[in-house]
């Protein structure tokens, strides 16, 4: 999944990292960053004093104070809780968006069809409309108009 934003609580984080020197924070915000990006940090010091963006003996001076703000190895509650909400809210979005453009249209087209055929409900098939291909244009002027705003794509020849 793209991630191209993180939340970042800045009184949160100047809280828990007012003991940090200006070195540390930035290798604390890039591994935080790459975490979650990737949704995982390497076990492995190479990859980690490259992502940090520090020399391997750096690196290795201040891997314990970073480690402190992670458990498990390597994992950040904090990044997986938020990336957990940002995923049910993604759900719940996605969800609402297809109630809420599905309703409305077969409400109108409900409408309409009652409104020109007469009828409480519309016809099984209409002419010239294929069932299968929404997108597709209908062939008399009625359906046309019956059809004009349900249809968003340009129709297929």
């Amino acid at each position: 999944m793209n991630r191209p934003w993180m939340p970042l609580y800045v009184g949160d984080y100047l809280g828990d990292t007012g003991h940090l020197t200006t070195t540390q924070h930035g290798a604390y915000l890039l591994l935080m960053m790459h975490y979650w990006r990737k949704g995982e940090l390497p076990d492995d010091d190479r990859q980690l004093c490259k992502i940090a963006k520090l020399p391997l003996k750096t690196w290795n001076e201040y891997r314990a104070t970073l480690q402190d703000f992670f458990h498990d190895g390597w994992k950040h509650k904090r990044i997986d809780t938020e990336f957990e909400r940002m995923m049910r809210v993604s759900a719940k979005r996605a969800i609402a968006g297809q109630k809420g453009g599905i309703g409305p249209a077969l409400a109108r087209m409900k409408l309409e069809n009652a409104s020109l055929s007469g009828h409480a409900s519309p016809p099984a098939q209409l002419p010239g409309h294929c069932p299968a291909r929404p997108w597709q244009a209908p062939t008399t002027h009625i359906h046309a108009r019956v059809f004009s705003n349900v249809r968003r794509a340009r129709p297929i020849p």
